[in-house]
């Protein structure tokens, strides 16, 4: 979606025409749809349609005479060379945000319009501040303008096919869910909660649904009350076909638009009566009615959130399961491509290839991101994504970054690989090797109860540092089961500020970036165990796949890297050869892969 000049200027134009109309001087527009997912429908993509950008984090600020784009790192090439810059002008966050763009414009007394639907009560909040500080004032507006000059080319909203998780699958019965929440709410001293997260809302009650292209969801809210019990609040038709059972029976369906109505005393909201809400997911438009209602509001991270976050052994076993499966397809993955089949195809032909790999198992349901395909120079941007006709080639004597996952009907999988193509260098050999041994010492970790991701994350970068490399990700997010790949409330960065606990499966991700070179990243993902009988937690190491053997100066390692890495590619041994009987070539392949060092 890489708008032209033309094109940008007429739309531009446009929405300028209508913000007059209404008496607007400016207008904001996010990435978000108002779910506040990571993942939004394309009909929902209105920073895409107006800018071209089509990042997964961003927003836009439009005003009478300019337009700044603005997203983080992962994104500043992509930004610079997806929008038009006679129109636009591009921020990195955060050494540039938009108090940068708005100290040097005149909002005095202006008014920017903002769609309360597509922003969450905090992220209003802020905005309102950095608005009101340069002298404008921020607008909730009815009607979204964008959505009125995007008529003709919008795209349809994706077939809905909601459906049932068994209990066998998903390890708790709704019933059982809905019980930890309600003990949840007691210990809160709240009588209910409003459920603003979707992926939230489909673990409780152990549904999932194709609203999404790669998080199997529904897009839905929900309000439970102890006493009055769940309401889902979502389109009632398009999530009929899930609703019997005990969903039936424990559960009813009330279209989004008469959610005022549900906050009021015939809904058992007495006077008294105290509501959680989660104010970084809730949509500003959604918080006016429980405001209105005049009754006690508490706000508080998300409850099923942290719920859903500790993997029961039933999740844990699908999850694993699911990594032996693909598993075994990386491996003829990158069999294929060390055998040279790939010379000279472009990295979306390569990433196509390894879809209709994944895709010929039976328990595949989608991919769980689009794949990272970065060879050579693109391989450096953390987050670069192959497009058709603005990729390039399999570059020769260099690296090949891919990260991708996906999604089978037992667990969700995430893991990158960096292979070599061709003949490496000594530099890439002595930067792979050093973002192995952050991995490894991630992938080792044991620690007391307590222990935050900010602490981990140390333990990652440490080797790195030693040697003069860093990275400006964070070393792991949260995944979830069957649902969205990264998932809060614990992420292993310099932000985490989660205590790790036993059943939460997260990546292990560290990387190291030569910009206008090449990228290196090596992703496993790991379950927190129980503790021992000392009382501390360790990782277990879930994803099944060689790391390149020919990137590695063995001399790098210390003997207990060394140790572990062998033990680990015995075990991949063990475990994708079953899968792969009757396939000579890769399991010589294999064979080669995870020799000893």
């Amino acid at each position: 979606m890489i708008a032209s000049s033309n094109v940008t200027s007429q739309r531009l134009a446009g929405l300028r025409d209508i913000l007059a109309a209404r008496g607007l001087d400016g207008w904001y527009v996010g990435r978000e749809d108002m779910y506040q997912g990571e993942e939004v429908p394309a009909a929902e993509e209105r920073l895409a349609f107006i800018s071209g950008f089509t990042g997964s984090a961003g927003f836009g600020l439009v005003l009478g005479g300019s337009a700044g784009l603005f997203s983080d790192g992962r994104y500043t090439l992509q930004m610079s060379n997806q929008s038009d810059g006679d129109h636009w002008r591009c921020f990195t966050m955060p050494e540039a945000g938009l108090g940068s763009f708005l100290a040097e414009e005149d909002l005095e007394g202006a008014r920017i319009g903002i769609d309360p639907k597509l922003v969450t009560v905090n992220g209003y909040a802020r905005l309102a501040k950095q608005v009101t500080a340069a002298g404008g004032s921020l607008v909730a507006a009815e009607e979204n303008p964008i959505d009125t000059l995007w008529q003709d080319e919008r795209p349809a909203p994706p077939v809905s096919r909601p459906f049932r998780m068994p209990d066998r699958v998903a390890g708790r019965s709704m019933a059982d869910k809905l019980a930890d929440l309600d003990d949840r709410l007691a210990q809160a001293g709240c009588d209910a909660v409003v459920i603003s997260r979707a992926d939230a809302v489909n673990w409780l009650v152990n549904i999932r649904g194709t609203d999404l292209m790669n998080t199997p969801i529904n897009l839905l809210f929900a309000l439970y009350h102890r006493e009055n019990g769940l309401i889902l609040i979502g389109d009632v038709t398009r999530l009929a076909p899930v609703m019997e059972g005990d969903l039936a029976n424990n559960a009813a369906i009330v279209p989004l638009a008469q959610f005022a109505e549900l906050i009021d005393p015939r809904a058992g909201y007495e006077d008294g009566a105290k509501v959680m809400f989660d104010p970084d997911s809730l949509p500003k438009a959604l918080h006016a009615p429980l405001v209105n209602a005049g009754i006690d509001l508490a706000e508080a991270a998300c409850p099923v959130t942290a719920m859903k976050a500790l993997k029961n052994a039933t999740e844990l076993a699908g999850t694993r399961r699911a990594h032996v499966e693909d598993g075994a397809v990386m491996a003829r993955f990158i069999c294929w491509l060390d055998s040279g089949a790939a010379q000279g195809m472009r990295e979306t032909e390569i990433a196509a290839h390894l879809l209709s790999l994944r895709s010929a198992s039976p328990r595949f349901m989608a991919s769980s991101f689009e794949t990272i395909c970065g060879s050579g120079p693109n391989g450096a941007i953390v987050h670069y994504r192959a497009l058709p006709e603005a990729d390039i080639t399999l570059t020769e004597d260099s690296l090949l970054l891919l990260d991708s996952g996906a999604h089978y009907n037992d667990g969700t999988t995430d893991i990158t690989r960096t292979v070599a193509i061709g003949t490496p260098d000594a530099e890439m050999i002595h930067a792979f090797t050093a973002v192995l041994r952050g991995h490894i010492a991630v992938a080792r970790a044991r620690f007391p109860e307590g222990t935050t991701g900010q602490q981990i994350d140390v333990m990652a970068r440490t080797p790195m540092w030693s040697v003069g490399l860093d990275y400006a990700h964070g070393t792991g997010h949260g995944v979830g089961h069957v649902m969205q790949v990264h998932e809060g409330p614990a992420s292993i960065s310099k932000r985490g500020s989660v205590p790790l606990a036993a059943g939460m499966l997260l990546s292990n991700e560290p990387g190291f970036y030569r910009a206008g070179g090449w990228g290196i990243r090596t992703e496993n993902l790991i379950a927190v165990n129980a503790p021992d009988g000392d009382g501390y937690f360790s990782f277990e190491t879930i994803t099944l796949c060689p790391i390149d053997r020919r990137l590695i100066d063995a001399g790098m390692l210390l003997a207990e890297e060394r140790a572990w890495f062998d033990a680990y590619h015995a075990r991949v041994h063990a475990e994708l050869s079953p899968e792969l009987e009757g396939e000579d070539e890769v399991l010589a392949w294999l064979d080669a892969a995870c020799a000893p060092l």
